[in-house]
């Protein structure tokens, strides 16, 4: 079994099938972790997680604000909905 193409991300979930984690002991050119495809998929892991989270160094300020996405495609810490959520039990 081959190493799939690189990431699922952001369509999917990756598995250990597309980012496989050798041990110090996997040799590079081992079955399922040839080095070059390891690498390969963990950048493209990386670039489509940077894409769908976007640019910003900035840290949240005010309790409550959480990281979302501006349409120009950076982040930007943002109130949330405060309103409590009603929280209904079934009791038996």
């Amino acid at each position: 079994m081959a190493i799939p193409s690189p990431s699922n991300f952001p369509g999917a979930l990756d598995t250990t099938a597309e980012q496989p984690s050798p041990l110090s002991t996997t040799e590079l050119d081992a079955t399922n972790f040839l080095h070059d495809k390891v690498h390969t998929n963990h950048s493209s892991a990386l670039i489509a997680l940077q894409t769908k989270m976007g640019i910003s160094a900035s840290v949240p300020t005010t309790p409550g604000h959480v990281l979302s996405v501006t349409s120009s495609g950076t982040t930007a810490w943002a109130a949330v909905d405060t309103d409590p959520i009603p929280l209904i039990l079934a009791l038996s």
